[in-house]
């Protein structure tokens, strides 16, 4: 299949005269109550044709005329709005996706669906724990706080009900990149297991080099700073040799106290905590990639104590700085 066949193969195949209530009677799903209200357990996967499979990894159209009720699932859910739009309520607050955007929604986070329209085309993506294996997972880059955010949620049995919304724009090639796994998906070929991991892979490493908003846009701000949660993370990463609360704060308009309550929150972690994983990641690629002096390398990150740096700097990497230098420069 070429990409420009996409859009006729999903219209070809959309599924339009599905019955809603016949549906939910037939498969009987299972229901949870999460804080006090009912939420359905959706633990099966099923192709564009509707068809129980149980592959590690599902491409499938949003059907039309049909809303999803408030549901919850045991694994990763990716949607992208490849043509009109998407309505989604998550946290009761619907959420309006536009042509190009996608959504990243943890596993067990309940959410229900708005009935798409004829002119929308809306993909939906699950992953399984199986398919995110560590052999999958280490291909992402662990240089950034929002890689680790990503891979944590994705690896965290805990319940946080966390999701990501990225707005890359039409002009991104995250559109190009999605045309080219919905080829390899529904026309497989020798390889499109593989290929489709690592167009998974580039996907992940182009959401989160786009998740940083250009200057002067204005931000999409709910009144608790809830969905900001990927820009805060992105200052932090931009930001980590002097970055603090108070600037943080005064950049995103925020108290530093609410602002700290925010990220302990979105991500399990403290400021300082996620401050320092960013200097230390920084620190691990200037010792694998630079010439620079220990302590030059210390000082570059942020970091006033040389003592201090060894001791958290043997503390996430499980070995001295000068052993990971030795053991990375000698991979190269």
């Amino acid at each position: 299949m070429k990409r420009n066949e996409v859009v006729d193969f999903l219209k070809k195949h959309r599924l339009d005269s599905l019955d809603g209530d016949e549906i939910m009677r037939s498969r009987s799903p299972q229901v949870i109550d999460v804080q006090g209200r009912p939420v359905f357990l959706f633990d099966l996967a099923f192709d564009i044709h509707d068809s129980l499979i149980s592959d590690s990894i599902s491409i499938s159209q949003q059907p039309h005329n049909m809303p999803i009720p408030l549901h919850m699932h045991d694994y990763i859910e990716m949607m992208f709005v490849y043509r009109g739009s998407c309505r989604i309520v998550i946290k009761e607050r619907e959420r309006l996706l536009n042509e190009g955007d996608l959504i990243m929604i943890e596993q067990w986070t309940p959410h229900s669906v708005k009935a798409a329209t004829e002119q929308d085309i809306v993909i939906n993506i699950i992953m399984k724990r199986d398919f995110l294996s560590p052999s999958f997972l280490s291909r992402l880059t662990r240089q950034s706080i929002i890689s680790r955010f990503m891979l944590d949620s994705v690896i965290d049995n805990r319940q946080h009900h966390r999701f990501l919304i990225f707005r890359p724009g039409l002009d991104s090639p995250v559109i190009d990149v999605m045309e080219q796994i919905m080829c390899e998906f529904f026309d497989r070929d020798l390889y499109s297991g593989k290929i489709i991991d690592s167009f998974l892979v580039a996907l992940f490493s182009m959401l989160i080099r786009s998740s940083s908003l250009p200057t002067g846009e204005s931000m999409e701000v709910s009144p608790n700073g809830e969905g900001l949660l990927i820009e805060f993370l992105q200052y932090i990463e931009e930001n980590y040799k002097d970055c603090s609360l108070a600037k943080m704060g005064s950049r995103f308009g925020f108290h530093p106290n609410y602002l700290s309550s925010l990220l302990k929150k979105g991500t399990g972690k403290s400021f300082k905590e996620l401050l320092q994983i960013q200097r230390l990641n920084q620190a691990a690629l200037f010792l694998s990639n630079s010439n620079m002096t220990i302590p030059d390398i210390a000082e570059e990150v942020g970091y006033s104590s040389l003592t201090f740096f060894y001791k958290k700097f043997k503390e996430m990497f499980e070995a001295t700085p000068y052993h990971y230098r030795k053991f990375h420069q000698q991979q190269i």
